[in-house]
């Protein structure tokens, strides 16, 4: 495995886990948000899906 696999892993779980944002960033070392946005860009349609059903029932 990858560095770059183990880390988008790392990133991906730790949103599933309603981790916000920026503390992934912070914990990835990342300078920028826009490189932590890269490393979430591609997620599972189930998870946007649950976060549009979240959002619908407020």
């Amino acid at each position: 495995m990858t560095s770059y696999v183990s880390r988008h892993s790392f990133a991906t779980q730790a949103m599933l886990q309603d981790v916000p944002l920026l503390a992934i960033s912070a914990l990835l070392g990342h300078n920028r948000l826009t490189t932590t946005q890269i490393y979430l860009k591609s997620l599972p349609s189930e998870v946007l899906d649950d976060y549009n059903k979240k959002l619908v029932e407020i």
